[in-house]
């Protein structure tokens, strides 16, 4: 969050999206579809926000979560191909959201949230490896990340004469 810590309704959502991307990763294994690791994800978003309120019904999560899950990653960010069971040796990303636009037909406290966590995924026959593990991803991380100290927090921008 840009405040450096979040609200109730930011750390609930972003609860939920980060436990549908463990699913999402757990699903990442040989053999798997790219509809194996939707499903997974899928399953705990529909639950997470029919547990808050957000939804009535399961079938209505796709209103906040309209994107897909998941794509190959190689030579580009988002690599062509197949879309069949995952092997070995592919990189893949997990990357769940949650985006609660303004007038959404719940309460309002909701409004103007949006959460996504992304990350690399290699398929190995032991299961998956995430690449990005180091990355802070749980919310008491990274509240805990924002308020260390940066070399840009002293950082002022010349100002530019203009002639």
């Amino acid at each position: 969050p840009v405040s450096g810590t979040f609200t109730p309704e930011q750390r609930a959502l972003y609860q939920i999206v980060y436990d549908a991307q463990t699913a999402g990763i757990q699903a990442s294994i040989v053999g798997a579809s790219f509809s194996d690791i939707s499903r997974a994800t899928n399953e705990v978003v529909q639950k997470g926000l029919l547990d808050l309120g957000l939804i009535k019904s399961p079938e209505e999560y796709r209103r906040y979560l309209p994107h897909g899950i998941s794509h190959h990653i190689g030579l580009d960010v988002h690599d062509p191909g197949l879309y069949g069971a995952l092997e070995p040796d592919m990189v893949i990303t997990v990357e769940p959201g949650i985006y609660v636009p303004e007038g959404s037909p719940c309460d309002p406290k909701w409004w103007n949230i949006g959460i996504r966590i992304e990350d690399d995924i290699l398929i190995t026959a032991e299961g998956p490896v995430n690449l990005s593990v180091d990355a802070p991803r749980a919310w008491d991380a990274i509240e805990d990340m924002m308020r260390q100290k940066s070399a840009l927090d002293d950082f002022v921008l010349p100002e530019l004469a203009i002639e």
